[in-house]
């Protein structure tokens, strides 16, 4: 194993000042063709269950090499090397602040994972290009729900990376279009009873095509949409597998296999995200979210929007990034953040069709 970086960094478990402090360290396995972060050692202690999981201060840490991310793995681990039960990881991710995201004025959502999230690997020639030195935010949780604390575990995200002096590679990109979008708190919103269409719109400022799409909804979602807001045709149609009491266990993905390098968003022409539940009880449900979440494909990259660390928005976002790390990081879902104070003229309100009746469905 040829080590071409470590760069560490220690940051501090909260809950748990006795403990070793933990350390972030970043290496490049230019053999493995891998970046490896590991966290540790950590303690979690016992009967912490997953609703009430340990969340650790976010901790930034400078990406160590350039070229291109090619899809990502977390384990966590314990004083052994041996992995821990997969319901110990309530989440992690990483967030590049050196870049922005493709609809909103926001820092990137790099990747995040949880308990369910398997190892992901890019098709093709396709990855997501880094730059040695951009600012990354690193945020994770974990839950113990056994009567046995756990020392010495061991956060690690494996991430295949290809050299910057690679040929062929094409830039692919991560985003993400939010029902409800609000900047510097969570994006979740209440269900009336029955039926309603939760939808907000958006505008991307780089022709391009989605390569494929996924999406996130709780529990009583029926499907996500994505609409093109000028015409009201749906261009894409993500349904939920739902079990019987509504609990949601999965949203369908699709990678637009009928359609030439997938499907086409034209540079400032206006979209539409449109959640859609269906909430059984005679009351308000509150913390629904909405998101379709996929990899983009510029057709020219240097039109990529620039990132400014100045704008109001993107402050909003990176103090509320530092203060929780993932503003949505219940599930393994995208992170959710985009902006309420945004103009509505280029993002569109959020816009929500109740049912007239409870447990009325249409």
């Amino acid at each position: 194993m040829s080590i071409l970086a470590l760069i560490p960094l220690v940051i501090t478990l909260a809950g748990a000042p006795a403990q070793p402090q933990p350390q972030l360290r970043v290496s490049v396995d230019s053999a493995q063709h891998q970046v490896v972060i590991t966290v540790g050692p950590l303690h979690m202690p016992a009967a912490t269950p997953y609703e009430h999981h340990i969340a650790a201060e976010p901790v930034r840490f400078a990406w160590p090499v350039s070229g291109w991310m090619r899809g990502f793995r977390v384990d966590l681990v314990d004083s052994t090397g041996r992995g821990l039960p997969r319901e110990m990881l309530h989440h992690a991710g990483v967030t590049s602040l050196s870049r922005r995201e493709l609809a909103y004025p926001v820092a990137e959502r790099l990747f995040a994972a949880g308990r369910e999230t398997e190892p992901v690997m890019l098709p093709g020639s396709l990855g997501v290009p880094i730059k040695a030195d951009d600012a990354m935010l690193l945020y994770y949780a974990l839950a113990n729900s056994t009567p046995v604390a756990v020392d010495g575990a061991v956060l690690r995200l494996t991430i295949p990376w290809v050299a910057e002096d690679a040929r062929g590679q094409r830039d692919v990109f991560p985003v993400y279009f939010d029902a409800h979008p609000v900047i510097g708190a969570l994006s979740t919103f209440n269900l009336a009873p029955g039926r309603s269409i939760t939808s907000a719109e958006f505008v991307v400022p780089v022709t391009g095509h989605l390569r494929n799409l996924g999406g996130h909804l709780h529990d009583f979602g029926i499907e996500l949409r994505l609409e093109d807001a000028e015409t009201n045709e749906v261009l894409v149609r993500l349904r939920a597998d739902r079990a019987p009491d509504g609990t949601v266990r999965d949203v369908d993905r699709t990678r637009f296999f009928f359609k030439r390098n997938g499907l086409r968003l034209a540079a400032n022409h206006r979209y539409r995200v449109a959640a859609v539940y269906e909430n059984p009880r005679c009351s308000q449900v509150a913390g629904a979210m909405g998101l379709l979440v996929g990899v983009f494909v510029p057709e020219n990259v240097s039109e990529w929007p620039v990132v400014d660390a100045t704008d109001s928005s993107y402050q909003k976002d990176l103090a509320w990034l530092l203060e929780y790390g993932d503003p949505g990081a219940d599930e393994s879902h995208h992170p959710a953040v985009s902006d309420s104070v945004v103009s509505h003229a280029e993002h569109g309100p959020s816009r929500v069709v109740p049912a007239t009746s409870c447990g009325a469905g249409r």
